[in-house]
This record gives structure tokens, sequence and C-alpha cells, in this order.
């Protein structure tokens, strides 16, 4: 049984791609098409996902069925065509039936779409050029092979010779299509082309666009060019604009990396760092020297022409990356594109993205009304409560307060989702800071980070005029050590 469920999980997911596969060109200025529908509610078996004409062309309707199979065991054959399963009707017979209900409607082609190849005998009568059943298929006096399954498909169907050479004339047969992986990189290729991102994540959101729309039906379903560019808006799929000129700017943490393109500064700092042990250097050498260093290297891109990003890079601690921002001020007018990380894909995110509508939420308790610290957690990809709990233990009455900042939703893997969202995080957590340390009348901020790193990147930009803020790193048993004092002003 969970073979049967994997399979028809399979299933699903090609059809889905398919379908966004199909979508993709909807957004052209040339596209035949003005909309479509995935599982169209009148379309019987080719309803898969449906493409409808612009008004005043001579393009037919299309009308799809897919169909997946999870290896290779069989073909499709003339005779296999009207072979109906252990319940129900035949492939042709459900084709047929939708072809007859669709060509009141106007011209339309009924598609089968399948991963399984054709026999011999199919597959000589079917077109490379565009899918249909070659000329020789409607001889009129058909021999051997063909004259048989011609007969039989009569008979199968019910139906004299005009009507059947109707049928197939409109019927188009794409067997020996994409395997599931080539189906995806057909998708990425189709929606790079258009200008949008590319990958496992990517693609995930698509086809939960796509599973929303069936789940909700009628008029939700139905796709065209408006549509497609205002989910794509919302999704955030739109890929980074690189148009836009850059210098590279490598910081050299946890571990020496090389990029593509070479860095117009370049600061190696992996002897100061260790992963395994978590070692970060302590708050004087960052003061005399890692600090002193992201400051040279800010007024060493001082002179590029105006509007150029700076090009990020760099495996470093997330305080780290929180200083590399507070060094680089958005109120200076730097701007980064930095390389994230997101489930299982690598994209660019930019510090001047529009942000999200996406709410973060604080939760305060007070501490010791006598203490001028303010302890601030920024914990968006996961629970640091425990940890915090015992870090508060090992020294009370040290803060005033403690706020906790988090999604509406809570803490989790996926919460971070666009550069949108991290943009959002970042604006409102710099307020939220402010607020509470007006409040509560703090000197000093204490700051621990569970976030990505891009995010501690654009919150390090927006943490001005703010006094001295501590940054935190998670030590190897489990605790938190204050790492560096960025100064605020």
């Amino acid at each position: 049984m969970g073979e049967q469920s994997a399979s028809r999980l399979e299933g699903d997911r090609y059809q889905h791609l398919y379908s966004w596969y199909v979508l993709l060109p909807l957004l052209d200025d040339d596209s035949p098409f003005s909309s479509a529908f995935v599982e169209h509610p009148e379309a019987g078996a080719a309803d898969d996902v449906t493409l409808h004409p612009r008004p005043g062309t001579s393009v037919a309707s299309r009308y799809v069925q897919v169909k997946w199979h999870v290896d290779y065991r069989d073909v499709y054959s003339l005779k296999g065509l009207t072979e109906p399963p252990a319940k129900g009707r035949s492939l042709l017979q459900k084709l047929f039936a939708s072809w007859k209900t669709l060509r009141e409607q106007g011209p339309v082609e009924v598609w089968l779409v399948s991963n399984w190849q054709a026999d011999l005998e199919l597959g000589r009568y079917l077109q490379g050029r565009d899918c249909r059943l070659t000329e020789a298929f409607f001889v009129e006096a058909p021999s051997g092979a063909l004259k048989e399954a011609r007969a039989q498909w009569q008979v199968h169907l019910g139906v004299e010779w005009d009507v059947l050479r109707g049928f197939c004339r409109d019927l188009c047969i794409r067997l020996g299509f994409a395997s599931l992986a080539e189906l995806e990189g057909l998708v990425d290729e189709r929606m790079s082309a258009r200008g949008l991102r590319q990958g496992v994540e990517p693609r995930a959101i698509a086809l939960d666009g796509i599973r929303e729309w069936i789940e909700v039906g009628g008029e939700a379903k139905r796709v065209d060019r408006l549509k497609l560019q205002a989910f794509i808006r919302a999704r955030n799929l739109t890929a980074p604009r690189l148009d836009t000129p850059g210098l590279g700017l490598w910081v050299h943490g946890w571990v020496r990396r090389e990029w593509r393109q070479p860095p117009a500064v370049e600061l190696d700092w992996t002897q100061y760092f260790n992963r395994e042990t978590r070692t970060v250097p302590h708050a004087t050498f960052w003061r005399e020297r890692l600090l002193p260093d992201l400051r040279e290297a800010r007024r060493r891109l001082a002179g590029r022409p105006e509007g150029t990003l700076i090009d990020f890079r760099g495996k470093v601690p997330l305080s780290a990356a929180l200083a590399v921002g507070a060094c680089f001020p958005e109120v200076g007018g730097d701007q980064f594109r930095v390389e994230q990380p997101t489930r299982g894909d690598i994209v660019l995110w930019r510090s001047d993205a529009k942000p999200s509508a996406r709410v973060l939420r604080g939760r305060e308790h007070e501490g010791n009304p006598r203490a001028k610290d303010l302890l601030v957690v920024f914990q968006l990809t996961g629970d640091a409560s425990l940890d915090v709990e015992r870090f508060e233990s090992e020294q009370p009455g040290r803060f005033r307060a403690v706020l906790v900042l988090e999604p509406e939703d809570g803490p989790h893997d996926g919460s971070v989702t666009s550069e949108g969202d991290a943009v959002a995080f970042a604006v409102q957590a710099r307020e939220l800071i402010r607020r509470a340390c007006v409040r509560w009348r703090a000197s000093t901020t204490h700051l621990i980070l569970y976030a990505p790193a891009s995010c501690c990147l654009f919150l390090g930009q927006r943490l001005n005029a703010m006094g001295p803020v501590v940054a935190y790193e998670r030590t190897v048993a489990g605790g938190y050590a204050p790492s560096l004092t960025v100064e605020t002003g």
C-alpha cells in the first residue's frame, strides 16, 4: 500500500510539474494562448492542464492528459490503448469521450503525454514534428496491423470511420516524454529563461501554488498572464537582479572558499575561528584587529560608482555577519547582495529588497528593576528558549528585561523564504529593539542570534544610534558566550 501511495504522489508531482512547464509560456508576449486551467472542470479525462487561445487566433484549444509510470516495464501500443483497466474505460475511450464533448466549443487538440514509450507499430504512425498521427494512418484501405488496429478502434469506440478519423486528426500523442528528473530540469530552464529563480525551493513553491488552486477549485483553477505574474511576485520567484554592478567583499571565517568573480577586498580570518570547537576571537581582538579590518575594507570600497552593490561572500559566524553589516550601515548608503542557502538552493538576496508583509512579534518579560542591560533573542529559524533560560540562570539579575523576537507563526527552519522576509524581519527587529531600549532605559543591548546569516547581516546594517550592542555566539556546550561589541552610536 505504501508503494502505491508513493506512486500516486510521484504521479501528482509529475502532473503538476508538467502543468507549471506549460503555464510558464503564458508570460511571453507572443504566446498564442491567453489562459489555462489546471484540472479543467469540463474536460473529462483530458483535464490535467488545458490551454486556451487568444481571441482571433487560429490555434486550437489544447486539452492534456498526463500519464506518469513509475518504471518502464511496458509501452503504449495501438492495441494497448483500447485495453481497459480492471475497472472502468480504456484510455482511448476516455480521450474520445473528452473530444466528443469539447469539439462543440471549437477547434480542439486532445493530448496524451507520458514517460512511457510507443512500441514499433504505434511509433511508426506518430510524427516527431508535432506528435500527431501520420498521413499513413489515414489511408482509405489500410493493410496488416494498421487495418486490424483501426477496425478494433472503430468497434471499441462504436463509431463509423468518419467520426474516428475526425477524432484521430485532433489527437496528439507525446510518448517517451521526460523522466521526473529531466522534467525538473526542463522546468528550471523555462524559469531561468523568464527571469525566475530555479531549483528545488522555487519548484516547490510553484507546485504548492498549483495544488492550492486545485484545492480551492472553480475559477481559482483558471490561470492567465496577470494571475501568473501576481503569483510570481507574491511568492518571490523572480531571480535576483544580476545586471546591477557589484564589487566583491570576501570574508573568510569558519572556512576559506573561492567564488567565480574575484573580490575587490578579501579578508582571511580563518586562523581566528574554529567551527568544531566554536572558537571565536575575544572582544578585545575584535576591537583592535577585526573591526578595523572591516572599516578599512569600507574605506577601500567607498569610491565605487553610485548604485554599485557590495557582493558579500563568506562563511562566518552569525555575530561576524552582524559586524559586517554594522560596518557598512544602510544610512551610509551601503547595500549588499549576499548568497543565502535556501532549502537546498543557493540564491542571492539584496539588502535593499522590498520588505515582505511578514510580521515579527516581540515577547517581553521583566527582569531585575535595578539592571541596565536588555537581552534580545533574535530567533527566526529555531527556538533558543531552553538555552536562553540556562544563560539567564547563570547570571541572575543581569538584565532589566528580556525581548524575544520571532515570526508570527513561530521560529522554524522555513520561516525566512525570501529576501523580502529577511529585510522585513531586520527592519522590524531594529524598531522593536529600539522601543524596548527606551521603555526599559537600557544602556547596553545583548543580542543572541538564531537566524540565517543574511538576516544577521541586514540587521547589523540597521543597528544605528542604539548604543553598544554585544553579540553572542553559541558555544560547543550549548550555551552562549559574548563575541564582540558593536558601537552603534
